[in-house]
């Protein structure tokens, strides 16, 4: 356990193949009350604001709320401020009173402009010529902690036992079109665009957005957009990729509307929905396996 100005963090690491897997619960059980897993205790409530420079989260009972803000990739390579997320993703979902998770970001901060500062500033540009293989990085453990940093919070977000949705706001690039892909379902603004940022750079399409897109729409097509510059919002709700388009006017609370009309169910129906929808994702973790040995990571 870790104390990060004022915030405790629980890191729990994976086990090693062949382990036992342990729920959330057991791997932290002995480090918190036993009353942050009292799913009857609806009176108790929790503090949900936190607000750091790459994101703020906070609460909108039924509905807990996490917006991305800029600096997306200084959280992406930032241990602490991704475990800071992570364990707000976690806390939600052991509390009565939260039924669904909503993220969503500032405009802009997903788009394409972000994703190429972090990119030419980490590139080795020397190797960008050769077409025959990845381009090498002049800081590759940042590189690296990007990939592994993302895909745990993918991870956690495709684990969610809770309505999870993802509300866009504006363009959206490769490795976060993948972790928006994570949620149950996904709400954009109009004219927004999905860049496929990682084609002008020579690199490989992270977030594990071959995975989703694969599942989503079979092999062709998911093919056809990785290696395509872009689609627009309309083009991604025909393919059903996203939900619905709505205005960027008053987004956060359409956003809202839109998620409360789904909280009607119980939640132990949500969840065994949920469960037996996103078998699939079972599969999630030998993805990740196959992309760091092909990446060396």
């Amino acid at each position: 356990m870790e104390q990060i100005q004022g915030h405790t963090i629980l890191i729990a690491w994976e086990p090693a193949r062949g382990c036992p897997q342990r729920s959330f619960k057991e791997r932290i059980g002995n480090t918190v009350n036993n009353s942050y897993f009292d799913k009857s205790n609806k009176d108790q409530k929790m503090d949900y604001f936190i607000e750091r420079e790459s994101f703020t989260t906070y609460s909108k009972e039924p509905v807990a709320v996490l917006n991305i803000r800029h600096n997306v990739f200084d959280l992406v390579t930032n241990l602490q401020e991704s475990e800071l997320l992570v364990e707000f993703i976690k806390k939600t979902e052991y509390d009565p009173n939260i039924m669904a998770l909503m993220i969503i970001n500032d405009p802009g901060c997903l788009g394409e402009d972000e994703y190429d500062r972090f990119i030419h500033d980490i590139i080795d540009h020397q190797t960008e010529s050769d077409k025959d293989n990845l381009p090498g990085f002049t800081q590759k453990n940042i590189r690296f902690r990007e990939i592994n940093i993302l895909n745990k919070i993918i991870k956690a977000i495709a684990e969610y036992q809770k309505l999870c949705f993802s509300a866009i706001r504006g363009d959206i690039v490769t490795p976060f079109i993948g972790a928006s892909l994570a949620a149950d379902f996904r709400y954009i603004t109009e004219n927004s665009r999905l860049i496929m940022a990682h084609n002008k750079f020579g690199l490989h399409p992270s977030g594990a957005m071959p995975f989703f897109l694969g599942h989503y729409l079979g092999h062709s097509r998911a093919m056809k957009i990785q290696l395509t510059a872009s689609i627009t919002a309309e083009n991604a709700l025909e393919l059903g990729l996203v939900d619905e388009l709505l205005s960027d006017t008053d987004f956060e609370e359409s956003c809202l509307d839109k998620i409360h009309g789904y909280l009607h169910c119980r939640t132990c129906t949500i969840r065994r929905t949920k469960q037996l929808t996103s078998f699939i994702m079972r599969d999630l973790h030998d993805y990740f396996q196959f992309e760091a040995s092909l990446l060396n990571l």
